[in-house]
């Protein structure tokens, strides 16, 4: 694996402070409810460095799932496990800690503001190229960028069923049953069953 240097370490800390910010705030006030300036001030910055990394509010909330995905990848346990279990662990890991809840959210939020719907796209392919730089990163070596590119393509293209709501997945947590939903731990493991079975 290689190593992050202070600097990354750094930008990303911040990336993350900011779009946390926004999201939060988008939760509380909805996204026409706050300013640039409040985003930058809750994450202890100032409107130029908010302005260094996002374009605006809708990218910065938005921003908070990759945000998230990175963070989880760097605590994922890296046992010597097969890179498809690794990645299965992974994604687990990820839907078990509040990726999932987040994903929710911004779902929500984007149903009632149509102008952050392009910037969960974006976030999308975000988060499969973050997943495959980390597929890459720790193979080091040991397997083509095609097959990084396939796994995490097949891995994560089936998570983006559940941000766009078609599969339902209980949030942790949810006592709740529901005849049609999934727990987290029965949608990966169905999910990763496929990918290594077929359809």
């Amino acid at each position: 694996m290689t190593t992050t240097s202070l600097r990354e370490t750094k930008r990303r800390a911040t990336a993350r402070a900011l779009s946390q910010a926004a999201f939060d705030l988008a939760q509380e006030r909805g996204v026409d409810g706050f300013t640039i300036d409040e985003v930058a001030d809750r994450a202890g910055y100032s409107r130029r460095t908010f302005a260094n990394y996002y374009s605006g509010k809708e990218e910065a909330i938005a921003a908070v799932a990759v945000e998230r995905v990175r963070q989880g990848l760097v605590t994922v346990p890296d046992e010597d496990l097969p890179m498809v279990e690794w990645l299965q662990a992974a994604a687990r890991q990820q839907l078990s800690e509040g990726l999932l809840r987040v994903l929710r959210e911004l779902r929500i939020l984007a149903a009632d503001h149509p102008a952050l719907q392009p910037h969960l796209l974006e976030v999308q392919r975000r988060i499969r190229e973050t997943a495959r730089e980390a597929v890459l990163a720790r193979a080091d070596g040991r397997v083509s960028k095609i097959y990084a590119h396939l796994l995490v393509g097949a891995a994560y293209g089936a998570l983006t069923c559940v941000l766009d709501g078609h599969v339902p997945v209980r949030l942790p947590g949810d006592d709740s049953e529901h005849e049609d939903e999934l727990t987290v731990d029965g949608f990966v493991d169905l999910t990763f069953t496929h990918l290594r079975e077929g359809f």
